[in-house]
């Protein structure tokens, strides 16, 4: 975990002298190509994982339980905060559609072609470049400042309600799946819809304490369960925010 902050801190650094450059705004497209080949990788990780095919439709109920009861906490904690809305939610679903894309055609690459090189280790390869890039956007931000600058107590509410009622309800979790601990179910629910880099993250960091294998089922449920969660944000906007503000 160290070495991922430590590459975005990097990133940052190197960004924040560029902010004034035209170039950087290429930095955008291309963290978009990164997290498009991360996930073709994840899915051909899982593709080549018979067992995880075999119980797909066991690891999805497990996720559907996670997402579920993280989306209802943090509704519940942001209930009287209010929220903006994205008129630009459609072109934000076309976005995760065409990244998923790439996720499910490395499954099926995975249980079509046998593949001669660690796909695990690549997987973090390209995670260090994807640090590196969202550090760089993150550090060239023009209005970092202002931003930062703008904030108050009342702003941070909403994201410290989202926070709190997301790892509160997820470690009901710990007591609906036996198979998976508080902690895990924490885990899974704390990736907050960024599928990309949360089941990236849980596997690497799980596979000492509980082996490779355990620790990529782990993953493939964080990866399942902020895939429902952001996509039911996504679409689901409208509602939520008719309903909860």
């Amino acid at each position: 975990m160290f070495t991922f902050i430590s590459i975005m801190a990097v990133g940052v650094l190197i960004g924040y002298p560029l902010r004034h450059k035209s170039q950087v705004r290429k930095i955008t497209p291309l963290i978009h190509i990164v997290v498009c080949l991360l996930l073709f990788l994840l899915g051909l990780s899982i593709g080549l994982n018979r067992l995880i095919i075999d119980n797909l439709g066991y690891f999805c109920g497990q996720a559907a339980v996670i997402s579920s009861l993280s989306i209802l906490g943090s509704m519940m904690a942001s209930l009287q905060y209010t929220t903006s809305f994205s008129k630009e939610r459609g072109q934000a679903v076309k976005s995760s559609l065409v990244t998923l894309a790439f996720f499910l055609f490395g499954c099926v690459a995975g249980v079509s072609y046998a593949v001669d090189f660690d796909v695990h280790q690549t997987s973090v390869y390209v995670l260090y470049v994807l640090m590196l890039l969202l550090g760089i956007n993150l550090g060239s931000n023009r209005n970092l400042r202002q931003f930062v600058l703008s904030l108050n107590f009342r702003t941070l509410l909403v994201p410290l309600a989202t926070v709190s009622g997301t790892l509160l309800f997820s470690a009901i979790g710990g007591f609906l799946l036996s198979r998976w601990s508080i902690f895990d179910c924490m885990a899974v629910g704390s990736g907050f819809s960024y599928y990309s880099v949360s089941s990236i993250l849980i596997t690497q960091i799980k596979s000492p304490s509980i082996g490779v294998q355990l620790a990529t089922e782990l993953g493939t449920i964080a990866l399942l369960s902020n895939i429902f969660r952001e996509m039911t944000a996504l679409i689901g906007a409208p509602l939520f925010r008719k309903y909860f503000g």
